[in-house]
């Protein structure tokens, strides 16, 4: 299978499931060859009260030999599900995406239409 999408029309979210600080949820794919693939995303974040640790989501990529490095993370609040995309290295990896909550009470982390596949085909609409 060269693409992945994760959800199919359903989201992830970290919605005062648990109220423990740096309480964070990892969604992981299996091994794929990342080569010439980009993953998009939309994502979401709010909290009640500011504080001095922000709310965070993180793209980490696993190397067959288990070695994690951090691609992008983004950690501003949100009115809306704004787009992330970025191009993954090449090789075979899993791809995880973190989400870790902040100190604040009410805050919530969503993320939904995860996709993973070849970089030329995004924004490539199917004519019927």
């Amino acid at each position: 299978m060269s693409d992945f999408s994760a959800g199919h029309g359903h989201y992830a979210a970290m919605v005062k499931t648990d109220t423990r600080a740096g309480y964070s949820a990892r969604l992981v794919t299996p091994y794929i060859n990342t080569t010439g693939k980009c993953l998009e995303l939309f994502y979401w974040i709010t909290v009640a009260s500011s504080g001095s640790e922000k709310m965070r989501i993180k793209i980490i990529v696993i190397s067959e030999e288990l070695e994690e490095k951090e691609l992008h993370s983004v950690s501003d609040l949100t009115l809306y599900f704004p787009k992330l995309y970025l191009r993954l290295p090449d090789g075979i990896h899993r791809i995880a995406i973190e989400g870790t909550r902040s100190k604040a009470k009410i805050c919530t982390l969503s993320v939904d239409d995860v996709t993973i596949m070849d970089c030329a085909r995004f924004g490539k609409m199917p004519l019927f």
